[in-house]
């Protein structure tokens, strides 16, 4: 959801796996040029695991997914991640829709600053839809986010969202990733169960580019089963995630 930061440029993949695959892959920052043009831009995903914010959307299962992004030399961007997920409250897959929008600019110091929103719309019994505002900051190789929901999966209160990422290249198309995440929930009880007031979440992995393809694997993780998430296993708050996604 996401997974996912999104900058626009080049050397880190783009918004797409909203915590999952290369969307934020887990990182999903991409930096500006000054000398841009616009650009029209997307990636096609399989993942083992749709890992959001720490926590399985895909009840564990492989999940297929896609991304389109629109990047315009004036630095206004919009774009739409698209992921089949799976709920407790339901035995059927369902679909993930998330449209999103913003400005991003670089300054002289090689820093680049973004503002944007994106709405996280869902398929199915469930009422989990749900907006978030979000501002960051990045440069070549790390990258911090806030995001902020009035009304998070659907509840009637609200929710914080802080993210560390970055990305270390250890030879020409091989990078380390990292990423580390706090959500914090502003109160209100949860209808899918026990909710902690704060949950931590982290992922450590390693992309390998080849030509248009990118391969990741990744461990993931969630510091507490009581996110408050519409999920079932939640017994699995730990584990390994390999991710296969084509560019176009």
């Amino acid at each position: 959801m996401p997974a996912p930061a999104r900058w626009p440029a080049t050397s880190v993949q783009r918004r797409p796996a909203r915590g999952a695959g290369l969307r934020h892959a887990s990182l999903g920052l991409l930096l500006l040029a000054a000398d841009a043009i616009a650009q029209l831009s997307g990636t096609v995903s399989v993942t083992s695991d749709y890992r959001y914010r720490g926590v399985s959307l895909s009840r564990g299962d492989p999940a297929a997914q896609a991304s389109l992004a629109y990047d315009d030399v004036s630095g206004l961007y919009a774009g739409l991640f698209g992921s089949n997920v799976q709920f407790a409250i339901s035995p059927h897959r369902e679909l993930e829709l998330v449209p999103y929008a913003g400005y991003v600019r670089r300054f002289a110091s090689g820093v680049s600053g973004e503002i944007g929103v994106d709405y996280a719309a869902f398929t199915g019994p469930g009422s989990y839809d749900y907006a978030e505002l979000y501002a960051g900051v990045a440069n070549d190789r790390l990258s911090a986010r806030l995001y902020y929901a009035r009304r998070y999966f659907g509840r009637d209160a609200g929710a914080i969202y802080a993210e560390a990422n970055a990305a270390q290249p250890l030879a020409d198309r091989i990078r380390l990733l990292a990423h580390i995440g706090v959500l914090r929930n502003l109160g209100g009880e949860s209808p899918y169960g026990p909710t902690d007031r704060e949950v931590i979440d982290g992922r450590l992995g390693v992309a390998v580019d080849v030509d248009r393809f990118t391969v990741q694997a990744s461990w993931v993780g969630v510091s507490s089963a009581s996110t408050g998430y519409p999920i079932s296993g939640r017994d699995r708050r730990n584990t390994a995630v390999a991710t296969l996604s084509l560019a176009f």
